[in-house]
């Protein structure tokens, strides 16, 4: 499955500014939720490699493309998708980090049946969190960085239920938003 990230609607406008250096972290909560509690668990995360760069470096370099696999026991049903991109540019001091979500609808078809357990947003995040308040160093060694929030959940971990083998995914609708928010 895959996630677009554009500052503009159009697909052919910039992604982020190459200044906005950061991780790039996925969540998904069950729909009839409406995001509200502990319900969002997170299915990917990238940050600096030194191979790779921040990310962000290989969003801009795939045209605003991320691509990832929805874990196979998850339960079937309706999701909140959540891309997200932290722009870690200002971070050096507390209230720097600048978020970027990414939202759409999902259905989950063939799956298991595991509800992972989750966090709530807003709060998965403090001001003060290592991978939130963080001073990056340019063209250097962010090899230290810690990606903020839970750990990603992988098939099997956690939850509830007996995982399946199989798991399709259709994306139904997209909304794309440049709107800087709350921890």
């Amino acid at each position: 499955m895959s996630l677009f990230f554009h500052r503009n609607i159009k697909p052919d406008s910039d992604v982020i500014s190459a200044s906005h250096t950061g991780p790039v972290i996925v969540y998904m909560a069950p729909a009839d939720s409406n995001g509200e509690g502990d319900v969002w668990f997170k299915i990917y995360e990238d940050g600096w490699s030194k191979d790779g760069g921040w990310a962000t470096d290989k969003l801009i370099k795939n045209n605003g493309e991320v691509s990832f696999k929805i874990p196979s026991d998850i339960r079937d049903g309706k999701y909140l998708l959540r891309g997200e991109v932290i722009a870690l540019h200002n971070a050096r001091s507390p209230g720097g980090a600048q978020f970027f979500p990414n939202c759409a609808h999902i259905d989950v078809m063939d799956g298991g049946n595991i509800t992972p357990k989750g966090v709530s947003i807003p709060g998965v995040y403090k001001a003060d969190d290592p991978g939130i308040l963080y001073s990056r160093k340019k063209g250097g060694d962010n090899s230290k960085y810690v990606i903020p929030g839970p750990p990603v959940y992988q098939s099997g971990s956690s939850g509830s239920g007996t995982p399946k083998p199989v798991c399709k995914k259709k994306a139904k609708r997209s909304r794309k938003s440049r709107k800087r928010h709350d921890l």
